[in-house]
């Protein structure tokens, strides 16, 4: 009977993966609602999100983004999928030793179904779940971004339970590219993660995946995703990534178009996983020192319909940041770099004090400041050393007289 119990609750994820989420690692792996996206954001863009920055649900995708967070972050997510299944997520992020940690509980479930017995008899209740606790930390070397991630993974079938642990690798690297219109500074992102590596589920392998993602920010307001993703359940699925578009390998791609980032339309499709399409909406608002940001996104399968899910993310801002003040902020920015380069510290400093103050936000404005106060206090110590070489009656302005 246990069996039967167990054979019935796999089969609800089974199919549901089959049709909509991970088509190549399904009956090779075990938890593979590890497979299924978070984040309405991410999920209204196609889940191409490897490459993404400053959102809390990168951690689910690549640890490594993580390390671009702004602020302090809550988010709760829940998602209507088939057969009345669930998937509920809820994860918070804060600055911590120099980077950005992050917390995310997820928990795919189903209504609890009836038990019958070999004669038809209903005999009780069937309870299952399952879901992963996970802890991120990500940090930015200035020159890329790392992260690393540990998940507990937990499942229960009626009576019985089960667990196992992994951990997930992330790499991101944002660089500038040429863009006609006015684009962030770095405008181009890479990113790297291998996802899920750790113990079986009794004697199946958790759902490995590698994905490889990129990100152009065309313009301030306009950008696009596309995401790679391979399978590493068994060996062959190493080779059969440079094969190309096989049952294992799945290209996705994504775009956002955003409005003074008040709201933002979005779009997805999935190659080889059902080929799916995905549709997206956010807006923003400010309470106070609150940002809110509510997510919605759509998707079409073409075996069961339509898929929802809804997201809200609570941002802890010190300062709300008008776009004036982004505007002001990017012009004494420019100007503060200008300063650098002429190698005149103090008003370079002093542009780039003015431009924390317009937005303390501005990409590493901190770090920049810090900088150049650490250049002027060497360049005094320098001067100081300087004259203490020198005569002591020199130092003290006064004449030597001879004699003679």
């Amino acid at each position: 009977m246990l069996k039967v119990i167990k054979l019935i609750a796999s089969s609800i994820i089974i199919l549901s993966n089959t049709c909509l989420f991970a088509a190549g690692s399904v009956g090779t792996s075990s938890a593979e609602f590890l497979e299924l996206g978070v984040g309405s954001r991410s999920l209204g863009m196609g889940e191409a999100y490897t490459a993404e920055t400053n959102d809390i649900n990168t951690l689910y995708y690549n640890p490594a983004g993580l390390g671009t967070l702004k602020y302090p972050v809550l988010s709760l997510f829940h998602q209507e999928l088939i057969e009345d299944s669930r998937l509920e997520n809820i994860g918070i992020a804060f600055p911590m030793l120099g980077g950005n940690i992050g917390i995310i509980n997820t928990l795919f479930w189903v209504p609890s179904f009836d038990k019958i017995d070999a004669n038809g008899i209903k005999t009780g209740e069937v309870t299952y779940y399952t879901g992963n606790t996970t802890v991120g930390y990500g940090y930015d070397f200035e020159l890329f971004y790392l992260g690393l991630s540990a998940k507990y993974i937990y499942q229960r079938v009626n009576t019985l339970f089960l667990n196992s642990f992994a951990v997930d690798f992330g790499f991101l690297k944002g660089f500038n590219m040429y863009s006609p219109f006015d684009a962030p500074v770095k405008n181009f992102h890479i990113g790297i993660s291998i996802l899920n590596l750790g113990t079986r589920v009794k004697n199946d392998p958790l759902p490995r995946m590698l994905r490889l993602g990129m990100s152009y920010k065309l313009t301030k307001w306009f950008g696009f995703n596309l995401d790679a993703t391979e399978n590493l359940i068994n060996v062959s699925d190493i080779y059969d990534f440079t094969h190309g578009f096989n049952e294992s390998f799945r290209l996705n791609m994504g775009a956002e178009i955003s409005y003074l980032e008040i709201i933002s339309l979005r779009g997805g499709y999935q190659f080889n996983n059902g080929n799916t399409y995905s549709l997206g909406l956010g807006f923003n608002f400010v309470i106070k020192n609150v940002t809110f940001t509510i997510d919605s996104s759509f998707s079409e399968n073409k075996v069961f319909g339509p898929v929802y899910s809804f997201n809200v993310t609570f941002k802890l801002i010190p300062k709300v940041v008008t776009v004036d003040d982004i505007k002001d902020a990017d012009y004494h920015y420019n100007k503060g770099i200008k300063s650098y380069v002429a190698d005149d510290m103090e008003s370079a400093l002093k542009e780039f004090k003015t431009t924390r103050d317009y937005n303390p936000y501005h990409k590493k404005i901190d770090r920049k400041i810090k900088d150049i106060e650490e250049i002027m206090k060497l360049r005094k110590e320098n001067e100081w050393d300087e004259r203490k070489k020198e005569p002591e009656d020199k130092r003290k302005g006064v004449k030597k007289i001879d004699n003679d």
